[in-house]
């Protein structure tokens, strides 16, 4: 008798937490500005260069500059950024002779600046980003419905239980009562 409704109890919360577990979360990011769409990355940059990494030391990064899009940079010239190593604290690991498009403002730059990684020949992609390059993907939030569905479950659950309860003591109740009547 207990037993049904305790069974009963347990499956609804079981539904509600799987539910939940399912349930899409946000994103969670180490850097608070890691949500920044490129081209906001591109707007708030000072400078927007794309040249090959030739020296990486542990607090900065020198590139070859192939070619300027933003800035005072030019094509040919050395650029020296400060950066830190570890993405965890929104820096970035550069590989000596890859080369990327990279942002930078004050002479540093960061996973929150912008940086991509592109093919080794500049010939395989274009130097100016053209506008599906920086238009963001639409930003997909995660569905609530899960949530819903399942709080409308538990709620459910719990309310065939609260039923089938009643009905029980009820029906022990009457089953004792009309014992009672036909003893002598």
């Amino acid at each position: 008798m207990k037993l049904r409704g305790a069974i009963l109890v347990a499956l609804a919360t079981l539904g509600l937490k799987l539910v939940l577990a399912v349930s899409a979360a946000d994103p969670a990011w180490a850097c608070s500005c890691a949500s920044l769409s490129p081209a906001e990355q591109d707007e708030q940059a000072e400078n927007i260069v794309v040249g090959i990494v030739t020296r990486v030391t542990g607090d900065g990064v020198q590139l070859a500059v192939d070619t300027v899009e933003k800035g005072g940079s030019g094509s040919g010239d050395t650029l020296r950024l400060r950066v830190g190593r570890s993405e965890v604290s929104c820096g970035y690991d550069f590989r000596v002779g890859t080369r990327y498009r990279v942002n930078s403002s004050g002479g540093g730059t960061g996973l929150c600046a912008g940086i991509r990684q592109l093919p080794a020949t500049p010939s395989a992609a274009p130097a100016v980003s053209t506008p599906a390059a920086v238009t963001p993907a639409p930003e997909q939030t995660p569905s609530r419905w899960w949530f819903v569905v399942g709080a409308m479950l538990a709620v459910l659950a719990a309310g065939v239980a609260a039923v089938a309860l009643r009905r029980r003591r009820n029906g022990q109740v009457r089953r004792g009562t009309d014992a009672s009547r036909h003893s002598p």
